[in-house]
């Protein structure tokens, strides 16, 4: 049995969905019958999830006493991943735009102001303080094998307006959202830069794969979930079958 605990915040409850539907599937990974866990970070009892020790933050006390009850043979993540779209679904009354550099031939707002790529990866990264410490306590308190999921790709515009509460407070006002290839630009520095933490810390990163994704890079339709910024349990089996793949090789390492 290959037994996992699941943390994470908001996107975990799409991960968690797939998880249980392909449990319940009887779904067999290298021969073994997967028995996922997940917890939402944001219980009462998980918080805070960190405290300060001897100027150092750890992990929340019932979060390691959890882990080390189930004696888990691998640790899945799926902390933060909605910074991307805080920072990129509104444009304020003058409008910015940047080029990517992994891909500089995508289209600018036409009348936006161009920041270099930098500026806009340092306010992703300093947004992402929280998450990147959670990541690294995680890494600090256990020596199992730890996976980190990337969140997913953002939703086009008409599931936006659909779900508007998210993001417009009283009056909808389609003029001030981003251009969709714009936010498809933000969540790829987001995406980076969770590789480039999973990288420095031995965390095995998972991506979305390309068929959860449209040809412009946004959510593929198949797995939008019910709101303006989360997937679905279709999302979510898929995740875990790529976890599966990249995990499977540091499992069967560690015995």
């Amino acid at each position: 049995m290959l037994t996992f605990l699941g943390f994470g915040h908001s996107h975990v409850v799409a991960i968690a969905k797939g998880c249980y539907e392909l449990q319940q599937a009887g779904e067999v990974f290298a021969g073994s019958p997967l028995l996922g866990h997940f917890l939402y970070l944001f219980d009462a009892e998980f918080m805070p999830t960190l405290t300060d020790a001897e100027g150092e933050q750890t992990l929340n006390p019932r979060i390691v006493e959890k882990i080390e009850q189930t004696n888990p043979r691998f640790i899945l993540l799926t902390i933060g991943g909605n910074e991307h779209n805080a920072l990129s679904v509104l444009q304020l009354p003058q409008r910015f735009d940047f080029i990517l550099g992994e891909a500089p031939d995508l289209p600018l707002d036409p009348g936006a102001d161009i920041l270099p790529e930098a500026v806009v990866r340092e306010v992703i990264r300093e947004r992402m303080e929280g998450t990147i410490a959670i990541v690294r306590a995680f890494r600090r308190s256990f020596d199992l094998p730890l996976a980190q999921m990337e969140p997913p790709p953002p939703l086009p515009a008409e599931q936006i307006l659909a779900y508007p509460k998210e993001f417009f407070k009283r009056v909808v006002d389609p003029k001030r959202l981003s251009t969709e290839t714009f936010r498809y630009k933000v969540w790829r520095i987001q995406a980076n830069l969770y590789r480039e933490l999973c990288g420095a810390e031995d965390v095995v990163y998972v991506p979305v794969p390309a068929d959860l994704q449209d040809d412009t890079g946004l959510l593929a339709r198949a797995a939008w979930g019910h709101d303006a910024t989360h997937a679905n349990g279709y999302f979510g089996q898929r995740m875990i079958r790529e976890l599966m793949l990249r995990i499977g090789e540091r499992i069967r390492a560690d015995g």
